[in-house]
């Protein structure tokens, strides 16, 4: 898969999933913002919808290709895991930051992989699969942040997303705000002092 890697000065990796429209640099200065010591791995979507990158097919705005979503997201797994070890990189040490449908996609690997990874953030995400037998996430450290006047994402399906992974074992932190689906600075503040108590 296409991406961009930054090698960082401390022992943390930031692995960044863009939302509809971005690319692998797109959350670049988001990871830097957030840690500006970590190293960085953008990673670009493989699906184009109409010019637009994407990491995978969705049949209508909201609703999404179930079939190309496990695909994609079993892809993403394994490219992730062969870049750590192709890098002698530490998988404990590593953070997986999806906003929008990089944020829906992160959620499918949390569903069918469980604990991947030493923390999650999860920025205005969807419930990816419905009825889907979810893997135990092992006390994962989950953040999940959405907009209250989010027009994309309403309220009680980020609800119901806190409520699957949190059944789950996930020990998830839900941070809502003023905002809609785009990200606010105050967002990102309160993303930052989540991850400086991990």
């Amino acid at each position: 898969m296409k991406n961009i890697f930054i090698k960082g000065t401390n022992s943390r990796l930031l692995v960044l999933l863009h939302g509809t429209g971005g690319d692998e640099r797109s959350l670049v200065d988001l990871a830097k913002y957030i840690d500006e010591n970590a190293s960085v791995l953008g990673v670009k979507g493989n699906i184009n919808e109409n010019g637009l990158n994407r990491f995978f097919r969705r049949i209508r705005p909201g609703i999404f290709d179930t079939d190309n979503l496990i695909e994609e997201t079993k892809d993403l797994y394994d490219f992730i895991n062969d870049f750590i070890l192709q890098n002698n990189l530490d998988k404990q040490e590593m953070i997986i930051i999806g906003y929008s449908n990089g944020a829906n996609i992160l959620a499918s690997m949390l569903y069918h992989f469980g604990k991947i990874s030493h923390a999650a953030v999860l920025m205005h995400p969807m419930v990816p699969i419905k009825n889907f037998p979810v893997v135990n996430q092992n006390s994962n450290n989950i953040l999940i942040t959405s907009g209250i006047n989010d027009s994309l994402v309403t309220n009680k399906e980020i609800a119901e997303l806190v409520n699957i992974l949190q059944e789950s074992g996930g020990k998830v932190t839900h941070l809502s705000f003023s905002e809609g689906h785009s990200i606010s600075l105050p967002e990102l503040n309160e993303i930052k002092k989540w991850y400086n108590k991990l």
